[in-house]
C-alpha cells in the first residue's frame, strides 16, 4: 500500500513517508519560525553561554529551569529593531541539542509566529500537564 492512497478525505501518510527527502531546498533549514528574523549574534559571549547550557530533552532534565536559563542569556543582547519574541526566536535552536533539537526541527515551518507558542509548545513536549498529577 503507498502513502497516495487515501481514506475519505484524507491522504494516508505511513512513516517512511515522514523520512523521504522530498524537498531537498528546506533540508537543512531546520525550524523556522513564520517570519524569521536574521541579526548578528555576539558568538563571544550569546552563543558560547547557549551551547554551554543545552537541553536535549531527556527525562530528568528540567525544561523550565531551561527556559529560566535561556531567558537570562537572551537579556544579555539586545539587537535594535528586534522584538523580545523575535529574538527569542531565532536564538532558541541554539540552546537545543539531541532529540530535542530534532523535535524542534520536525516542526512545520511557519508553524511559530510568537515566543508564547513557541514557548507553550515546548512545554506541551516537555513538560505535558500528565506530569501536573
Amino acid at each position: 500500500m503507498n502513502a497516495s492512497s487515501s481514506m475519505g478525505d484524507h491522504q494516508r501518510i505511513t512513516l517512511g513517508d515522514y523520512g523521504r527527502l522530498d524537498n531537498l531546498d528546506e533540508i537543512f533549514l531546520g525550524f523556522q519560525p513564520a517570519n524569521p528574523i536574521i541579526f548578528d549574534i555576539n558568538k563571544n559571549r550569546v552563543l558560547v553561554n547557549l551551547k554551554t547550557n543545552q537541553f536535549a530533552g531527556k527525562e530528568l532534565e528540567h525544561c523550565n529551569a531551561h527556559l529560566i536559563l535561556f531567558l537570562d542569556i537572551c537579556s544579555t543582547i539586545n539587537p535594535s529593531g528586534i522584538s523580545e519574541s523575535d529574538k527569542r526566536l531565532r536564538l532558541f535552536g541554539y540552546s537545543l541539542k539531541g532529540r530535542a533539537n530534532d523535535w524542534l526541527d520536525a516542526l512545520p515551518k511557519g508553524i511559530i509566529t510568537t515566543w508564547d507558542q513557541h514557548k507553550q509548545r515546548f512545554l506541551d513536549r516537555y513538560f505535558p500537564s500528565s506530569r501536573c498529577r
